[in-house]
């Protein structure tokens, strides 16, 4: 995949994510935060299973018994955002609730990319771009 085509991608999943979201906070209001969340979950399941047939690639999914347990956990944390973020935007709202998810999920990815991946150096830019995401996410906050 090209680098324009990853831009793309990227842009389509803080759309998508913004969506869901809402959507989902709405759909809770009718039912529960957990209801919505299982929702969520089995509705993603079903389109990725109808991908992957569609696609030829569920035979992949064998492989799943010879990773290491620690991979096994990415679902888990997907379920805990969709219902944290379920519960926080009723009271705050979208812009807030994903605002802080947004410097909360770029601060830890920069901790990630230095500490555990060893991606990048920790620059004065890095620095500058985080508190800059923190002030503004600040000024959203206020009243």
């Amino acid at each position: 995949m090209d680098r324009f085509m990853a831009i793309f991608f990227a842009i389509c999943a803080g759309i998508f994510t913004t969506l869901e979201a809402t959507i989902n906070s709405k759909l809770a209001n009718i039912v529960t935060p957990k209801i919505a969340t299982l929702h969520n979950l089995l509705t993603g399941v079903l389109v990725i299973l109808v991908a992957n047939i569609l696609k030829g690639t569920l035979n992949q999914y064998s492989k799943i018994i010879t990773v290491s347990p620690q991979l096994l956990i990415g679902g888990a944390f997907g379920t805990i955002i969709v219902y944290l973020g379920i519960k926080s935007m009723p009271e705050l709202g979208a812009t807030i609730t994903l605002s802080i998810i947004v410097v909360a999920q770029l601060i830890s990815a920069l901790l990630v990319d230095v500490f555990l991946l060893h991606h990048r150096e920790v620059r004065f830019g890095n620095i500058i771009g985080v508190l800059l995401l923190v002030a503004g996410t600040y000024l959203i906050l206020k009243k």
